[in-house]
């Protein structure tokens, strides 16, 4: 009995303060991509916030959250406490409680963005000190009415030409040089000077090989050449003289030889 009343007295005596947390959102004002909400807080601690989108005929949540920075933070459905106290809107709260503006985006070829029509808009708040959600706000109703990109049609594959195989070059046949007389070629004939051959005048029949005969051979006679006289006579002339020069040097060597043995 004395302690029932003994921890009676200290509960009166130290009474604990308890407060309880309330976060809500209201008045969403959508300008395109991008909701903005009126948000409240009561707690007697700041709280991280996450905006999450989702549709009401899905369970996937999307969409992105502007923290204080002004930096758009993607949602994540479990985030690492390093990553919330580093990246995610934080309040600021004062005498217990904290009201602000947020802001939440999303991407029209997010992949859990199906197209126009009513979405559910709320926040999340975490604690900083682990990386489950510590509760949820109040749910709105937003209509979204952005529409999905349209995909641009794929052209067709361009088929690739087959090469055809390509054929080695035949190899050219080398000529070899004839031994044999080329027709266009005509036989070589050699006259006698007189142009005549044994008292009979040269005329010979060329069509047999293939050659016309030439104009300047028919019916010509060849002469032998002119000898010039007087051009022998200076060379006999010449000649007896070195002859005599020689006999006189050899006879007088002779005489120069028995002079010598006298």
């Amino acid at each position: 009995m004395r302690k029932f009343w003994l921890a009676l007295w200290l509960a009166f005596s130290f009474p604990s303060s308890v407060y309880a947390i309330d976060l809500s959102i209201q008045d969403p004002l959508i300008s395109n991509l991008e909701i903005t909400v009126n948000a409240s807080l009561s707690a007697s601690s700041n709280y991280y916030l996450q905006g999450t989108l989702r549709s009401q005929s899905s369970s996937k949540y999307f969409g992105e959250t502007q923290n204080n920075q002004g930096n758009w933070i993607d949602y994540i459905s479990s985030p690492e406490k390093e990553y919330i106290t580093s990246n995610f809107f934080v309040t600021d709260v004062q005498n217990a409680s904290w009201s602000g503006m947020m802001k939440i985006r999303f991407k029209i070829d997010d992949p859990n963005y199906q197209g126009p029509g009513v979405y559910d808009l709320k926040l999340r708040r975490f604690t900083g000190g682990s990386s489950s959600s510590a509760g949820d706000s109040n749910t709105l109703a937003v209509t979204l009415a952005a529409e999905l990109p349209t995909p641009s049609p794929t052209p067709p594959p361009t088929p690739t030409p087959t090469p055809s195989p390509s054929l080695a070059p035949s190899p050219t046949p080398t000529t070899k040089p004839s031994l044999k007389p080329s027709p266009s070629q005509s036989p070589v004939l050699t006259l006698p000077p007189d142009g005549t051959v044994a008292g009979e005048s040269t005329e010979i029949d060329l069509s047999v090989f293939g050659v016309s005969p030439s104009p300047s051979l028919q019916g010509v006679s060849l002469k032998a050449p002119t000898i010039n006289k007087s051009r022998v006579k200076t060379v006999l002339l010449i000649g007896s003289g070195l002859v005599l020069v020689a006999l006189a040097s050899f006879f007088g060597y002779r005489r120069y030889l028995a002079t010598i043995k006298k």
